[in-house]
């Protein structure tokens, strides 16, 4: 009896353990969730995708989609918000240095920009077309982590342009440092859905414009 008692309370916290397991969230499924959400929306904009997608996505069931993150428009911003830390992240530290010139910041932002986007090369053009479906949210985030316009790197450049000794205003600078790092992500899929290129090629000419786009940068300044 002492025996089958023992069984019967271990059983019965077993259950209880499994039952809390369930209720708890579980990070790996949510991570799949947001990984799969991130791949749907880039592939098929925010209008076209549906929550069912994201589940066939993450081979997860609809409800337990629904039961981590409730809506499509929740799931939207939450990985939209992540894009964007994700896009912006290490550059902030290089922008503010206060011991480098404007000329060294160019350098290391297009070697760690063109480095990440390799990683995650459809990053700009998923932020992009969120941009036009961002809520108010989106829009308080892309404010708080505008890391150039509010950077000591754009300071310094200021400081140049109002001594005369830059020859573009700063705002055309920075629009086309960001551009030069950013379009060939956004234009990737036509370049090789075209033909013109593939990614080997693609990922050589990268690895080329780490060094490019700072000469032609400067030739500007």
């Amino acid at each position: 009896m002492e025996n089958g008692s023992y069984i019967c309370a271990v059983n019965s916290i077993d259950m209880a353990k499994a039952t809390r397991k369930k209720k708890d969230p579980d990070a790996s499924a949510e991570e799949k969730i947001l990984s799969a959400a991130r791949a749907v929306f880039t592939r098929n904009g925010y209008a076209a995708t549906t929550v069912r997608d994201i589940a066939a996505e993450a081979d997860l069931n609809f409800s337990l989609v629904n039961y981590y993150f409730r809506s499509k428009e929740k799931l939207y911003d939450l990985v939209m918000k992540d894009a964007i830390r994700q896009l912006l992240s290490g550059i902030k530290d290089v922008l503010n240095d206060v011991h480098t010139t404007p000329e060294e910041k160019i350098d290391l932002v297009c070697v760690g920009w063109i480095d990440m986007l390799l990683v995650h090369p459809d990053l700009p053009l998923f932020v992009m077309n969120g941009v036009a479906n961002s809520s108010n949210d989106i829009t308080k985030e892309l404010v708080e982590n505008n890391v150039f316009l509010t950077s000591y790197f754009v300071k310094q450049l200021m400081e140049l342009h109002g001594k005369g000794k830059l020859k573009i205003a700063p705002l055309h600078l920075v629009m086309n440092l960001v551009s030069m790092l950013t379009l060939p992500f956004v234009a990737r899929h036509l370049l090789l859905k075209t033909g013109a290129i593939d990614m080997k090629i693609f990922k050589a000419m990268m690895e080329e414009r780490k060094t490019q786009i700072p000469g032609w940068i400067k030739l500007m300044m």
